[in-house]
């Protein structure tokens, strides 16, 4: 044959021990049928190949099994369970007490063999999420695929990057078993996320509580190439608590905007407002200035006030990346009389545009000098009589691009400009925000 031609390939046959004087192989083959044999070991996970065997088509499967258990050094007595491989993703079990013949096995089927297992031993295996039986074994492999685990985040810390083979159908509870396993971690402290199929990139969370399969969350948009990647998080809590809770960051600043203190919480989904200021108002961080002192949380957006809450709002509805301020509303807001104005305050650097720092409200108090708001105004933002001198005070216009009206003349009396609702009161002076500490607390 030439290297062009296809291989031939040929198999030879090595009898043990002759069955006659005469011939070393079954004679009447008419009678006697060549199958192949296959142990499968749960504990290991894996078939191991024993060879073949002549048996009878008339003979029961049953008669066999000293001789497979014989193989294996098992006790002649160990209860088998027996299986035909007709194709790796059918595999039917064959009753002991039929014939080879009735079971429509035939010259060079495979016989597939284990241990008939114990309702506890099943149940080991089922924990340790082994297959048990040949044919879920068998599924197994059809549905095999290999993913590729990844850390979200890189931290101090760093965490491993790994490969493991898991099955298509898996859940997520299955696919975090496999993972906390790996890494030695509790499951429902690990939190995945898919992977962008393009750029490679964290993209969506998965939820515990989904009902998609390990290939439905792998599955990415439509004719593009599914990505076998998913990036984990090892969280401090359960990810039971994290589905079931709405964390959020408040800052708080007590009676000055000077300093200001990030405190984490976790909070029931259907929480309302007044269930934030309630967990502020009790934390051990938080002082007061009086028993009957009052907190009102805001949301800032581009360093202005834009939403005061009521504390009726569900917390649900607050986004994500909303920058919530709480504080103690200040004793002459609350007894402000109805000649007295609440108007919001912030600050810019030269041109109202370019703003910065923590706004607050503000009381106008009826008849009061532009010198004894000044003194009010400093106190509020906890500033020195020498870090004020370097604060422009000015009436900035609602509309865009508006310019500011400086007040330079202590005598003033703010009250008597007659603020429209858009106007705010402006500080311009230098941004120092870069160079202030946030101390976290976590609770």
């Amino acid at each position: 044959m030439t290297s062009r031609q296809n291989e031939m390939k040929l198999y030879m046959e090595v009898a043990e021990i002759p069955l006659s004087g005469l011939t070393w192989f079954p004679a009447n083959h008419m009678m006697v049928l060549m199958v192949f044999i296959k142990y499968f070991d749960p504990d290991k996970q894996a078939f191991e190949g024993l060879g073949h065997l002549y048996v009878q088509k008339s003979g029961k499967v049953g008669d066999i099994t000293r001789v497979l258990c014989e193989k294996k050094n098992f006790s002649p007595d160990t209860p088998l369970k027996i299986y035909e491989e007709i194709k790796p993703n059918m595999i039917e079990e064959v009753k002991l007490k039929s014939t080879f013949q009735q079971s429509e096995i035939d010259d060079g089927d495979i016989i597939c063999f284990q241990k008939a297992l114990t309702e506890k031993e099943i149940q080991e295996h089922t924990i340790f999420c082994r297959y048990w039986d040949i044919p879920h074994f068998y599924e197994s492999l059809t549905l095999r695929i290999v993913v590729s685990f990844k850390p979200k985040l890189k931290d101090r810390d760093p965490k491993p990057e790994f490969d493991l083979v898991l099955n298509k159908k898996w859940t997520y509870d299955q696919v975090a078993g496999a993972v906390g396993t790996h890494l030695a971690t509790d499951p429902l402290k690990l939190r995945f996320t898919t992977a962008h199929s393009i750029s490679g990139t964290p993209k969506n969370v998965i939820k515990q509580t989904t009902i998609q399969t390990l290939s439905e969350m792998l599955q990415t948009a439509y004719l593009s190439p599914p990505a076998h990647v998913l990036f984990y998080e090892m969280l401090k809590i359960s990810i039971v608590e994290l589905e079931t809770k709405k964390f959020i960051k408040v800052y708080w600043l007590g009676n000055t905007v000077k300093n200001k203190e990030a405190i984490e919480l976790g909070l029931p989904k259907d929480a309302v407002v007044n269930d934030i200021i309630e967990e502020i108002s009790k934390h051990e961080k938080v002082t007061s200035s009086s028993p009957n002192s009052r907190i009102r949380l805001f949301k800032v957006h581009h360093n202005k006030i834009q939403k005061e809450y009521t504390g009726t709002e569900p917390i649900d509805r607050i986004q994500e990346q909303a920058t919530l301020y709480a504080e103690e509303i200040p004793q002459d807001e609350i007894h402000a009389d109805r000649n007295d104005r609440t108007i919001q305050v912030y600050h810019f650097t030269k041109n109202p545009i370019c703003v910065h720092g923590i706004p607050f409200k503000f009381v106008i108090k009826n008849g009061e000098t532009l010198e004894n708001t000044k003194v009010r105004l400093r106190h509020r933002l906890g500033m020195s009589k020498i870090e004020f001198l370097k604060v422009k005070i000015a009436i900035v216009p609602g509309t865009s691009y508006a310019k500011p009206k400086y007040l330079k003349d202590d005598d003033i009396i703010l009250s008597e400009k007659k603020l429209s609702n858009k106007e705010c009161l402006g500080l311009d002076h230098l941004d120092k925000s870069r160079t202030e500490k946030v101390i976290f607390i976590r609770g």
